[in-house]
């Protein structure tokens, strides 16, 4: 299977409901063990564990047993065991014939694979999370912002910065601000769109499974469309930054609903942090990979860059009033002769 109908490590699982030895419903998405990592045994009898269950309630996780045959009706002794005699489950993790998978407390796929054993398969998927956890911050502030880790796997990161490199640069551009004229240069930053196909079909993948879950459940918005990527470098050279802003304040950009800056280059540069003003002086920076979500009426800017170059990539988000409002204006400049971009 491709990974359009497999799941991949870092995609938001669906929820996922199958019967217990009983035959009743177990929901391994549902509220009562939501926050906890769950591991999945798929296919492999219990006894073969070993001290794996032991390590995984060490690790603060939950364990399964998921085999592929229907319930018996009787619950045994040991790990909780839930039946998939259709494979479903095991086909859409990508363990068709059995292994290890673990689901994270965000409700994403943290782990995919096999083991000389059921016993080493579960130690190794324990080791994908972070233990022992750390102590948790304790905020009395702060902005709105959703962070995403992990949307980005290394390999598409270094395909995008690839396709940064070979692009032609657009430099300090403003979607239709005044700004974009004057003398005064309010954002410093070399862009190139996303004009790849395969790489953006493959980038608009992961934010389906990635990013517009998490987005639907914390802020219940589920995007009908969003702008071509763009890929930006804020380069210490120039004191790269993006001074304070809002992402709709113009006829251009009043459709955006929710922006996204994902961070690709995260601890080889210093500076270039996210600031919400209006909302205290914390300091936003996503991990290479990780994604920053906000409002678009939201005050924020791009920290200077004081070593080193900051890449990431952009985009906004609308809604179907939004959506209406884009298309007009895309018409409107089509009208006045200016052309739109071309996939390659």
């Amino acid at each position: 299977m491709s990974d359009r109908s497999v799941f991949l490590a870092g995609d938001h699982l669906p929820p996922i409901v199958l019967p217990d030895a009983r035959g009743e419903p177990f929901d391994l998405m549902g509220q009562a063990i939501a926050g906890r990592p769950r591991v999945l045994v798929l296919g492999a009898p219990a006894e073969g564990l070993g001290g794996a269950e032991a390590a995984a309630q060490g690790a603060g996780a939950l364990l399964f047993v998921v085999e592929r045959r229907a319930p018996g009706g009787a619950a045994a002794e040991g790990p909780a065991r839930l039946f998939d005699p259709a494979g479903g489950v095991f086909r859409a993790l990508g363990l068709a014939e059995g292994g290890v998978a673990v689901v994270s407390p965000r409700g994403r796929l943290a782990f995919a694979g096999r083991g000389e054993s059921a016993e080493a398969g579960v130690r190794a998927a324990l080791a994908s999370l972070p233990f022992p956890a750390p102590a948790p911050p304790v905020r009395r502030t702060g902005a709105p912002v959703l962070l995403v880790p992990e949307v980005l796997e290394p390999a598409m990161v270094a395909a995008l910065l690839a396709h940064w490199e070979r692009g032609e640069k657009q430099r300090d551009r403003v979607a239709g601000g005044a700004e974009a004229a004057g003398a005064h240069r309010i954002k410093r930053r070399a862009d190139v769109f996303l004009d790849d196909r395969g790489l953006y079909e493959t980038f608009q993948r992961r934010l389906a499974r990635r990013v517009l879950p998490e987005m639907a459940r914390a802020f219940r918005f589920v995007p009908v469309s969003y702008e071509v990527p763009r890929i930006g470098c804020y380069d210490a050279a120039d004191a790269g930054a993006f001074e304070a802003h809002r992402d709709n304040r113009t006829p251009f950009t009043a459709h955006r609903r929710f922006a996204m800056s994902l961070n690709l280059n995260t601890g080889d540069y210093e500076g270039g942090a996210l600031r919400f003003p209006e909302f205290g002086p914390d300091l936003h920076e996503p991990p290479a990979g990780g994604a920053a979500i906000f409002g678009c009426d939201m005050l924020h800017e791009a920290l200077p860059v004081t070593r080193g170059r900051r890449f990431a990539i952009f985009t906004f988000f609308t809604d179907a009033e939004g959506a209406k409002q884009e298309a007009a204006m895309i018409r409107q400049r089509q009208a006045a002769g200016q052309q739109g971009l071309a996939m390659r």
